[in-house]
């Protein structure tokens, strides 16, 4: 699961921005929004980024994105960087040209042997040309031991690229040899864990298996998500016509993949007809979308990241596509819906300590904070009355506008 991000010099964000997805102690808060995990951590089910258009909300999803994209990057690509780094550093202040810094903290599935939970605490500093610094630390309780670290050395000639390593007592795997081999665009975490290595396999399935940005629903590739999802699991296509009625869709009566296709079919009162995904309504494939992404996290842990999470769909479809993922979802399941809705502020639908804000500051960065940091009673739906009328800022500001007929000579 995840525990918490920190993100620097990356995209819209300057100085280090934490998010954490651990529970608050209060006793006053929902306590079915929360797992209790290995040690008795509690981790939040869901949690929401909300912020106005243009603030850098997608920067947490884009982070997440790049370390998978490094992280999973399989041999037939020449630098995993680019893809991930490429135009993102910080572009408007004195850190532009210096490497982005992520990290993660990702609680593994397994406690110690005295119960305490163990949190993998992965860093990766990196531009698109080179890794600056790589580290896997392990937590336990109040105390941190070191698994790897490589750090670039300094050298005069840029081509020349070499690092220093450093290994913790309880490192298992493969390490000497690597460190002659490995390319200055490659994750060790990556290359450790395709070797065996026991260390970084478990944090390495995190990424490959558990993480999971969901598609927007407008692509090709949206649709080649589906059809092989309804493909290894054929059951799938009632569970997604029921859902869609869920949702006071009851036209559609069935769903096919045909050679790679994914067809609905609907019905009325007198006949039937069939569509292709890609003609649906966006609001109808984003739905889809989500409902398999859900799915999966309801059969095994998955960490779903959502951007624009409510895009086209009613705030009452939005709190209930919440509720369908917190009733169903399987331990170890998260959710992260990104949105500028402020439907996703309603009473009672994420916990306050859930709910992040994203807005920039007076240098034009990025800046995330937590509504758990105001005081907000329980009176029935004031979050969402006191953001919408400026208590938390996060809002747009607006100004007129007037079009110009005449051109500029």
């Amino acid at each position: 699961m995840l525990i918490e991000i920190k993100v620097a010099n990356f995209r819209s964000v300057k100085e280090v921005q934490t998010i954490s997805f651990v529970a608050m102690k209060d006793s006053r808060l929902v306590k079915e929004k929360v797992q209790e995990t290995y040690g008795g951590m509690k981790v939040l089910k869901t949690s929401a980024i909300i912020g106005p258009n243009g603030a850098g909300k997608s920067t947490f999803v884009r982070a997440l994105e790049a370390l998978k994209s490094i992280v999973t990057a399989d041999d037939s690509v020449e630098n995993p960087l680019v893809r991930g780094f490429a135009g993102t550093a910080f572009a408007y202040s004195e850190v532009k040209g210096l490497p982005s810094e992520i990290e993660v903290s990702v609680l593994l599935p397994r406690d110690t042997e005295d119960g305490k939970p163990i949190t993998a605490i992965y860093k990766l500093v990196a531009d698109m040309n080179r890794i600056h610094e790589e580290s896997l630390i392990y937590s336990f309780g109040n105390s941190k031991k070191i698994m790897f670290e490589r750090k670039i050395l300094p050298t005069l000639d840029d081509e020349a690229v070499s690092y220093k390593y450093r290994w913790g007592k309880m490192y298992r795997g493969e390490k000497k040899r690597m460190e002659k081999k490995l390319s200055p665009q490659r994750s060790f975490l990556a290359e450790a864990a395709h070797k065996g290595g026991e260390t970084c396999s478990e944090l390495y399935s995190w990424f490959a298996d558990a993480l999971q940005v969901v598609p927007m629903g407008a692509a090709t590739s949206s649709e080649a998500y589906m059809s092989n999802a309804l493909t290894e699991h054929p059951d799938w296509a009632k569970q997604l016509v029921d859902y869609l009625w869920s949702l006071d869709i009851t036209d559609i009566r069935g769903v096919r993949v045909r050679d790679g296709r994914v067809i609905f079919i609907h019905t009325n009162v007198t006949q039937h007809y069939s569509a292709a995904f890609l003609s649906e309504s966006l609001s109808l494939r984003r739905l889809c979308i989500m409902g398999i992404a859900f799915f999966e996290s309801f059969t095994a842990p998955k960490m779903l990241v959502v951007d624009d999470f409510g895009m086209f769909l009613h705030p009452e479809v939005i709190r209930h596509v919440i509720d369908v993922f917190e009733k169903s979802c399987c331990p170890g399941s998260q959710l992260m819906a990104v949105d500028c809705n402020p439907a996703l502020l309603s009473d009672g639908l994420i916990r306050k300590d859930g709910i992040w804000f994203a807005q920039k500051s007076s240098n034009g960065a990025t800046e995330y904070y937590s509504l758990a940091d105001f005081k907000v009673s329980n009176v029935s739906d004031k979050a969402r009355r006191m953001y919408e009328n400026g208590s938390f800022g996060a809002l747009p500001i607006i100004s007129e506008f007037t079009f110009s007929k005449e051109e500029t000579k």
